[in-house]
C-alpha cells in the first residue's frame, strides 16, 4: 500500500492506474502472495471477497474470487479502481452510459494471471466479471472503501437500476 500511495501522489489518472496495475501484477506473482482468508459473499451470488487493507482515507485493497458458474450482475463501485488477475482467467465486460442514460457494452476482455484492467471514477466504472472454466482470483485496489458505498446494479433488458450494498 505504501508503494501504491507513492504512485497516487500524482493523482489517480490513467498513467497512475496503469502503474498500479503493474505493481499488483508484480506483487501477486510472488510465491505465496495470496493469503488464506475468510471470504464474504459478493453481489448476492457465487462470487466472494475479503478486504486485505482499508485505510482511513478509503484506499482499499481487496482479494476477490469471481465465480465461473455465474457472471456478476452489471454494477458500479462508486470509485476508480484497478483489478489484476492472480490466478484463473476472467471475462471482464466494461459498460458505458450513453447520453440517454442507457447502459451498453463498451468492450470485453479475457484476462489471465498478471493481466489487469483499470477504470476511472463514476460513471465510467460499470462492469461485470466471470471466471472462465474455474474461479478467477483477483487483487482489486479502489480509491474508496467500496464495501460502504451502495452500488448500482443495472438490468440491461429492462433498464432498471437497483441500489444496494455489495453483499
Amino acid at each position: 500500500m505504501s508503494r501504491a500511495r507513492e504512485i497516487l501522489g500524482r493523482g489517480a489518472d490513467d498513467e497512475a492506474r496503469d502503474a498500479l496495475g503493474r505493481l499488483l501484477a508484480d506483487e501477486s506473482a510472488k510465491p505465496g502472495f495470496v493469503p488464506e482468508a475468510e471470504m464474504n459473499a459478493l453481489h448476492g451470488g457465487d462470487s466472494s471477497f475479503t478486504i486485505l487493507q482499508s485505510d482511513a482515507d478509503g484506499l482499499t485493497l481487496m482479494l476477490a474470487k469471481f465465480s465461473s458458474v455465474e457472471e456478476t450482475p452489471v454494477h458500479d463501485h462508486g470509485s476508480w479502481g484497478v483489478a489484476c488477475v492472480v490466478s484463473g482467467r476472467d471475462r471482464y465486460r466494461h459498460y458505458r452510459v450513453d447520453a440517454g442514460g442507457k447502459v451498453t457494452l463498451a468492450y470485453e476482455k479475457e484476462l489471465e494471471p498478471g493481466a489487469f484492467v483499470t477504470w476511472p471514477d463514476p460513471p465510467h466504472d460499470i462492469h461485470s466479471q466471470q471466471g472462465i472454466g474455474e474461479p478467477a482470483w483477483e487483487l482489486v485496489l479502489f480509491g474508496k472503501d467500496v464495501t460502504a458505498i451502495p452500488r448500482h446494479y443495472h438490468d440491461l433488458e429492462t433498464g432498471r437500476v437497483r441500489t444496494a450494498l455489495p453483499r
